[in-house]
Formats: structure tokens, sequence, C-alpha cells
């Protein structure tokens, strides 16, 4: 069976999962690509972050700090190192590990209220270490339909996370339509964790509208959403 083909399987599990049928996509351009700065990691030690870790549900109105939105996507979802793989010889491997080391995760940053940033929609991009503006449009309505419970749309910043299915399957059978959300959990956690450190709240979010996610950050059919965490300054 080829790629294509356990690929179109899992859109078909997918969607059963989410009672929904495919919505209209649309590509999003690239306006601009803005470098992020380089930042020192948190110091906080681990089990100290993690005894303080928290899912909250409510955010200070202001935005977050570039350094701190900087820190939070270098340190979770960022570059770790680059080895011999795939034919090349400096092969990116993530912070966040993912099955066979394979580029399936995207980070998006779905912007409300951040320092130096126009509200809007952005991809992550890892190896340069810079968000790709997608979107200048205010994002504050649609995420209104996005979340099924309306705090979370009131969140400064909320990541996407994403997973590629043709990158995986063109690698993987159809059993790894499980593993895509293990490698999910394990960037979340990081994102849960690396927040925590800087000094944010966060909630890793499930219920949301796939369609509704898709239309926002301009997906391809071959890209699904699967989970969304909101952060910002505690309340």
């Amino acid at each position: 069976m080829s790629g294509r083909e356990i690929t179109e399987r899992a859109l078909a599990v997918h969607r059963l999962l989410n009672a929904q049928r495919p919505g209209p996509t649309r590509s999003l351009p690239h306006y601009r690509r803005i470098p992020l700065p380089d930042v020192e990691p948190p110091r906080d030690g681990l089990v100290a972050t993690l005894a303080r870790r928290r899912s909250q549900y409510a955010y200070a109105d202001r935005p977050i700090e570039l350094a701190t939105l900087s820190a939070l996507l270098r340190f979770s979802m960022g570059v770790q190192r680059f080895v011999p793989a795939y034919g090349v010889d400096e092969y990116p491997l993530s912070m966040a590990p993912s099955a066979g080391g394979l580029d399936i995760l995207r980070a998006y940053a779905v912007i409300q209220r951040a320092e130096r940033f126009d509200p809007g929609v952005y991809r992550y991009e890892a190896v340069p270490h810079e968000l790709v503006e997608l979107s200048d449009t205010d994002p504050a309505e649609t995420l209104e339909q996005v979340y099924l419970q309306d705090e979370f749309g009131q969140a400064p910043v909320t990541i996407a996370l994403t997973a590629r299915l043709d990158v995986a399957f063109d690698k993987y059978p159809l059993r790894h339509y499980r593993t895509l959300h293990v490698d999910t959990g394990i960037a979340v956690q990081n994102l849960c964790l690396v927040g925590t450190a800087l000094g944010l709240a966060s909630c890793a979010v499930a219920g949301f509208d796939d369609a509704a996610v898709a239309h926002l950050l301009g997906l391809s059919e071959n890209e699904i959403p699967t989970m969304l965490l909101a952060t910002g300054h505690p309340a």
C-alpha cells in the first residue's frame, strides 16, 4: 500500500472520529519571516517545575514578551541537535522527539497579544528559529469558533500543533496514526513545562473544532490539528 493510500485511510479515520466532513481548504500567503532572538534557557529545576505545573484557565490581559515567546518555542519545539540521517549530513532533531526523528509535527502561534507582533497567524520554523507570518487578520473572532470553551479564546497566544500525515505514512503503516498523537503529547508536555519555568500560565486543550482550526491555519488536506495550548501570563 502506498503512502498516499495510507494517508487517505488515516484521514477517513480522523474525520469519522471528529464527525466532520472535510472543510474548505485555503492557502495562506507568506507575508514575512520574523527572526526570534537568541535567549537563555530558564534555570528552574525539573522537579520544581513539575511540581508547579498546573492547567490554568485565566490569563492576564497583557502581551507575552518577545523573549518569553522565543524561549517557549526554542526550548520546547526548537532544534536539539543535527545528525547524519535521511541522506543529509545535518538532519535536525527536535527538542520534542518524534518516531523516527521525522519532521512530522508543526507548531503555529495564533497571536492576539504578543510584544512586537501584530495579531495574526504565524508558523514556527525551528532551524532558523523564526516565525513566518501567514495571516495579518486578528484571530479573535475565529478563535470563538475554534475553542469549545470560551475562556481559552481569551489567551494572548494559542500554540497549535499539527501532524503531517504524508510525511508520517511515507515511512510508517496506518498504525502510526496513534503514534502521531503520542508525539503530540510529548510536545505539549514540553510546552507546558517550559512555559511554567518561564512564569506563564497555560492549558493543553483537546476540545476544539478541527475544521475551524484547519481553516484558521490554512492547512493542506494532509496536515491535521492534534492539540492546542492556550497560554499567557497568569491572571
